[in-house]
């Protein structure tokens, strides 16, 4: 089974591609005494802090992100349940699961626009009196 490549891995191969190139690049400049062989050194040294916070920081976004999303149903379980209703699955069924799973609550079909604008002036009345 062949084993899958994480973000992780992309951004560390990354970030020691661009860290061993740069060093690469001084040490033949340096050898060579170009002109420009100290900018180089000293581009190779900020990149050796620089790039590593930057790495880190991506890594810590990431890990935010998938952190905050596991609230609520990833697309992996919504594309199963897509699956299943095109199996021939009931969809009322399914619709069910998924309310008792994640405690969604059907809307209140009684409710219309006009009782929303009498709450909204009810609440600008009592925020007036204040």
């Amino acid at each position: 089974m062949k084993k899958k490549v994480t973000f992780k891995q992309i951004f560390a191969a990354i970030g020691l591609l661009l860290l061993v190139g740069m060093y690469v690049v001084s040490i033949v400049f340096a050898c060579l005494a170009k002109p420009g062989a100290e900018g180089m050194f000293m581009a190779s040294v900020v990149a050796t802090v620089i790039i590593p916070i930057v790495l880190y920081i991506f890594i810590a976004l990431d890990k935010w992100v998938k952190q905050n999303a596991s609230e609520g149903m990833s697309l992996k379980e919504l594309r199963q349940y897509n699956k299943r209703i095109k199996n021939g699955e009931d969809p009322e069924k399914v619709a069910k699961e998924i309310e008792e799973k994640y405690g969604i609550e059907e809307a209140d079909e009684d409710n219309d626009a006009e009782d929303d604008v009498e709450d909204v002036e009810d609440f600008d009345e009592e925020s007036e009196e204040e």
